[in-house]
């Protein structure tokens, strides 16, 4: 448990301030679906690609790119880096709730006790207020056969344990090698996570920001300073993206918080070593900026969509380029095939399509193979 916190200094009262109005003015922005598709993607790479280079991973974004198309297209040489922050990637998408954790064998299938509390109870009460059409983008798998073995993929309430063992799963199916639906918490594990919980929801138990911050103290601390087991640091780096958005009632926000930690992680460390005031004085100031700057990526994105539109000049009203281009922002690593089976085309389509962006200089070929060549979105390396 941390220790008794003061109450606010008008400094730290100040910068809570100035990090609600940034949030307001991005969650604004993110009102429209298809621009908080485009951002949520983009900001899901970018997230991995921090969090593993405050691991010590040394990420090649292009690699990177390449093994979300997969892993054995990158070259041994780098495949262990691209096959960590793929898993990263996996994990943001499943806290975004863009995909489900690997589903389990039936055989392997227990109840978890659920969490509560005021960062579980707000999850859950905000799901219950946005309730309606899902318009969430989705990745669908590339196996043409869909036979597989009966397993159950009941969706957990965010922030249980239940979930925060699906997200230590989701990133352990990347890396770990072994059977995803067989994977589960040992009993250590599950007592250490639950503790975690007990003191989110202690954090969280204060209004607004300051709650969302006093979750971020306790998830985003760095090392040497963490007060979290090293296994959960990965899957706190990504609980840390929903903690300001939950507790202030922003749902359309995700923040990419590694990409500022990763940014000015000495800083950042030196206030985490300091008095807790400062450290939560850091992260405050900290929301601010990453939110602000999500609000111009946001911006710079659809920028990025109409510089590619006035590229590729106008096309015929039967032409699929506008929806290549848009299914790029979600995925900007692609094959020939793949574009086939999204755009439902023919291949020769497909390629010529494809064609149609290399020559516009959109896409560029990531992989020097005669088969299987990966073309990855020249603007949107992370």
């Amino acid at each position: 448990m941390s220790e008794p916190l003061q109450p606010p200094s008008p400094a730290l009262l100040t910068a809570l301030l100035e990090a609600e109005r940034a949030l307001g003015r991005l969650a604004e922005v993110v009102q429209d679906p298809a621009r908080r598709r485009r951002l949520w993607a983009d900001a899901a790479r970018r997230e991995s690609c921090a969090a593993a280079r405050l691991d010590g991973v040394a990420v090649d974004p292009a690699e990177f790119l390449v093994a979300t198309i997969g892993t054995d297209l990158v070259p041994t040489a780098g495949r262990g880096a691209a096959q960590s922050v793929r898993a990263l990637w996996q994990g943001a998408l499943f806290t975004q709730g863009v995909i489900a954790a690997p589903a389990r064998h039936r055989e392997n299938n227990r109840a978890l006790p659920p969490s509560s509390g005021a960062a579980a109870d707000a999850w859950r009460a905000v799901a219950e207020l946005e309730a309606g059409p899902d318009d969430r983008f989705s990745f669908p798998s590339d196996d043409e056969d869909g036979d597989t073995a009966p397993v159950t993929d009941d969706a957990p309430p965010a922030w249980s344990l239940g979930w925060s063992e699906a997200l230590w799963r989701c990133l352990q199916a990347e890396v770990s090698g072994r059977d995803p639906g067989r994977l589960a918490f040992s009993a250590d594990r599950e007592a250490e996570a639950a503790t975690l919980l007990k003191r989110l929801d202690h954090a969280g138990d204060s209004p607004a920001l300051l709650g969302g911050v006093g979750i971020l103290a306790e998830l985003l601390r760095p090392a040497p300073d963490l007060r979290i087991p090293g296994w959960a640091v990965p899957s706190a780096r990504l609980m840390g993206a929903l903690a300001v958005a939950r507790c202030c009632r922003v749902p359309n926000v995700w923040l990419p918080m590694s990409v500022s930690l990763h940014a000015d992680r000495t800083t950042a460390g030196l206030a985490a070593r300091g008095r807790e005031e400062g450290w939560r004085l850091w992260l405050a100031d900290t929301v601010a900026e990453t939110a602000r700057r999500e609000r111009e990526r946001a911006l710079s994105l659809d920028r990025k969509a109409e510089g590619w539109q006035q590229r590729v000049g106008a096309k015929r009203r039967n032409s699929r380029i506008p929806d290549l281009l848009e299914l790029l922002f979600e995925e900007p690593a692609l094959t020939v095939r793949r574009v086939q089976k999204r755009l439902g085309s023919t291949f020769r389509g497909a390629q010529l399509l494809v064609d149609e962006l290399l020559e516009n200089g959109i896409l560029r070929e990531a992989t020097n193979r005669a088969l299987d060549r990966v073309f990855i979105a020249v603007d949107l390396v992370p």
